[in-house]
């Protein structure tokens, strides 16, 4: 135990006789990067980048640190929110010319903004939702890349747009019109809470066994169809060895079931005060709720 007390107490003296020192080893070890989810996390419960967030994530990029998006947003989504708080620029978190995580793991971007990743979901599964959605009365939409597009647009999925930021879809006329276009990235059913979880997601778990595809979800009142193996675990590590950064270094931020891989397997996995159960005992930490400062805490925390 001697040891321990002397080589402590040496430490102790160094610190206090070198701050500066330290100030710069700590420098040297700073995080490279950071990757954030939106829904749930970085945006508030009115969808909004709140300033204190913001700040922090100003003040890490200007360390060097790269900050980077983690979302089921497609990307014009993730910059119409991120433009919004004076977050969107190529130096900044997210522009047409930055890296990022997309659609859910499914669009993954490059440091240049280069497309990474093209994973699509099986045209029978696009057909079957379609139907089954117009037969059940539920609204759904599908994420062709960067656009939308759906049977019926629906006041939800009007506020997907308005509110969730998402491309407003396009009107087709049919199935065979929709599937006739470019691949369906994913597919998203939105309605009450309610109805999600006693009929959609019951419905959807079981239907989708071995056809390729599986169901994740983000938000309460939305319930997603994912190509099978894809989610934002998986997405990000395309990106870290595309950007060559050891998984053990990053720090990742998250709430909803969908970040669960991604918290459980970085170095440092933050969950938000509002997480789901299963992520907070996954992370190493939990910080405040995504409307109380959860993002500057865990900034402060973790990355300064």
């Amino acid at each position: 135990g001697g040891t321990c007390k002397s080589s402590s107490t040496v430490y102790a003296v160094a610190v206090a006789a070198f701050p500066a020192s330290l100030h710069r080893r700590r420098r040297r070890l700073q995080v490279p990067l950071v990757a954030l989810d939106m829904d749930g996390t970085l945006l508030d419960s009115s969808s909004r980048i709140q300033p204190d967030s913001a700040d922090v994530i100003r003040a890490a990029t200007a360390l060097g640190v790269r900050v980077v998006l983690a979302t089921g947003k497609a990307r014009p989504a993730a910059i119409a929110a991120c433009r919004d708080a004076g977050l969107e620029g190529d130096g900044l978190l997210v522009s047409l010319r930055t890296p990022g995580v997309f659609l859910q793991g499914l669009a993954v971007h490059g440091s240049k903004g280069q497309q990474l990743s093209d994973a699509a979901l099986p045209s029978a599964v696009v057909g079957q939702a379609f139907r089954w959605a117009t037969d059940a009365g539920i609204p759904c939409v599908a994420f062709l890349g960067d656009e939308c597009a759906t049977l019926k647009l629906t006041s939800e999925l009007k506020e997907l747009h308005t509110r969730y930021y998402e491309p407003l879809a396009a009107e087709l006329a049919s199935v065979e019109q929709l599937l006739a276009g470019p691949a369906v990235r994913k597919l998203l059913f939105m309605t009450g809470p309610e109805l999600v979880e006693g009929l959609v997601k019951p419905h959807w778990s079981q239907a989708l066994q071995g056809q390729g595809a599986e169901v994740m979800q983000a938000v309460p009142n939305m319930l997603e169809v994912v190509p099978a193996g894809v989610n934002k675990w998986a997405g990000l590590q395309v990106l870290l060895k595309h950007l060559n950064v050891p998984a053990q270094d990053v720090v990742a931020v998250g709430d909803g079931s969908n970040d669960l891989q991604m918290v459980t397997n970085v170095g440092t996995g933050v969950a938000m005060g509002n997480a789901v159960d299963q992520v907070k005992h996954a992370a190493a930490a939990v910080v405040a709720s995504n409307d109380d400062g959860g993002i500057a805490e865990a900034f402060e925390r973790f990355v300064f």
